[in-house]
């Protein structure tokens, strides 16, 4: 059974990515379990970018509110 995305670490996600991508490679692959890998990758691919994304944006907050709070004290 698969860990529910938010508890499994970003590092594992990308870690089976990358042997998706690497199965993928092998010509003797079967189609079946070639689509089926494929369709694992573009939902670990969508979860990773979502993951990514919304840590992006808790930093520009982040640095948002220190530059504000730069710009609040006294020099």
């Amino acid at each position: 059974m698969a860990e529910p995305e938010a508890d499994r670490p970003i590092e594992a996600a990308l870690e089976r990515l990358e042997a998706i991508a690497d199965k993928l490679e092998d010509p003797g692959l079967d189609l079946d379990d070639a689509v089926r890998l494929y369709e694992e990758g573009l939902r670990l691919y969508a979860e990773c970018t979502r993951r990514l994304d919304a840590a992006d944006q808790r930093i520009t907050k982040l640095a948002d509110a220190l530059a504000q709070q730069g710009k609040r004290q006294p020099t």
